[in-house]
């Protein structure tokens, strides 16, 4: 995997300091990943592995309602112990004051909100799933892009997992993997979908210009 790292990261330096706006996820990325899924499951009576999408299918419009509530009562009390990723703090205080950063989230947005207003993390936009089809879906990522006017091609989709890479490959942006120690194994069956990929949030900085 090492190989793949380095050679994903042999592209013109110059490809830094060319974005205009840069997206991030928030679980797993910008803050440690504390969401109980399995319990969530057993408490909403999904089998499937992916909550969001299982109650998404969810027919019956009064328990998918219940559904969508009971979820956001557990990203909220994650959000509030929230703890901030090795290095997120930096990189985001450190971004340039012209790049356009916020997050992008399967989350509630309110929730996403607690973790940005708690941790003093500054952005230009907070999409949840309420705002956009989440993620892998590229429509999160669009409405981003015409929030501000800028161009697939001057972005970076920045997070830790399958669907970030997807959704942004889909929105025609550039993507950037994060490994850690959660998602090190995983990472193997999707490394291919990411641009850049990086041991950490400090890597990525560095990639950027950001200076400690």
């Amino acid at each position: 995997m090492q190989q793949m790292i380095r050679e994903r990261r042999q592209s013109d330096t110059e490809d830094s300091s060319k974005f205009e706006l840069i997206a991030f996820d928030m679980d797993g990325t910008l803050i440690e990943l504390n969401i109980p899924f399995d319990e969530i499951r057993e408490k909403l009576g999904i089998k499937k592995r992916f909550i969001l999408e299982s109650i998404m299918e969810e027919t019956d419009l009064e328990r998918r309602r219940e559904m969508f509530r009971i979820l956001e009562e557990y990203e909220i009390k994650s959000a509030l112990d929230a703890v901030p990723a090795y290095y997120a703090r930096k990189l985001i205080e450190g971004l340039d004051s012209r790049v356009i950063k916020g997050i992008i989230t399967r989350n509630s947005r309110r929730s996403a909100e607690i973790v940005a207003e708690r941790l003093g993390f500054s952005f230009d936009f907070i999409i949840g799933r309420e705002d956009a089809h989440p993620k892998p879906s590229p429509a999160p990522l669009r409405l981003a892009l015409d929030m501000f006017d800028v161009e697939p091609s001057n972005a970076l989709m920045v997070g830790d997992f399958l669907f970030d890479l997807l959704s942004g490959r889909a929105a025609g942006v550039r993507t950037a993997l994060i490994i850690t120690e959660r998602n090190r194994e995983m990472v193997k069956s999707f490394i291919q979908y990411a641009d850049y990929v990086f041991n950490s949030l400090e890597e990525l900085a560095e990639f950027l210009g950001v200076r400690g």
